[in-house]
C-alpha cells in the first residue's frame, strides 16, 4: 500500500517497478491496435492504476496489470489471433508495446480451443 495516497500498489512484471499514467496509455494504445480487426473488441482505456475493458455490451472491467488485461481481452476469443506488429514501438526488442505484444502472444497461444 501507498504511503502517501492509501492505495494498492499491484507489481506487473510487464511494466516493471515504477508505473506511469504514460506507461499505462502505451499499453492501451498497443493492446487496441492488437485487437482493432476483431469484430467486437473490447476498447482499452487507462487508468491511474491500470486500465478500463470496455465491452460492446456495456460491461466495464476494471484490471490492475497487463496480463489481467489480456486476459479480459482475450476471454471469449480463444483462437484468435493476435497481429502480427503494431508501429515502429513493437520493433524496438525492449519497448513497452513489445513487451505487451510478448504477453498476449503468449496468453493467446496457451489459450484451449473453446476458453472464455
Amino acid at each position: 500500500m501507498c504511503g502517501a495516497c492509501g492505495q494498492t500498489v499491484v507489481a506487473d512484471p510487464v511494466l516493471g517497478p515504477v508505473r506511469t499514467m504514460r506507461q499505462h496509455l502505451i499499453v492501451a494504445q498497443t493492446v487496441n491496435d492488437l485487437c482493432r480487426s476483431w469484430p467486437g473488441a473490447p476498447k482499452v482505456a487507462a487508468t491511474g492504476g491500470g486500465w478500463l475493458v470496455s465491452r460492446p455490451t456495456g460491461a466495464i472491467e476494471a484490471v490492475s496489470t497487463v496480463e489481467a488485461l489480456w486476459t479480459a481481452v482475450l476471454s471469449g476469443r480463444a483462437g484468435e489471433p493476435l497481429a502480427a506488429a503494431v508501429g515502429p514501438a513493437a520493433a524496438v526488442a525492449d519497448s513497452i508495446a513489445s513487451r505487451v505484444l510478448a504477453l498476449g502472444r503468449r496468453l493467446s497461444q496457451a489459450r484451449p480451443a473453446g476458453a472464455p
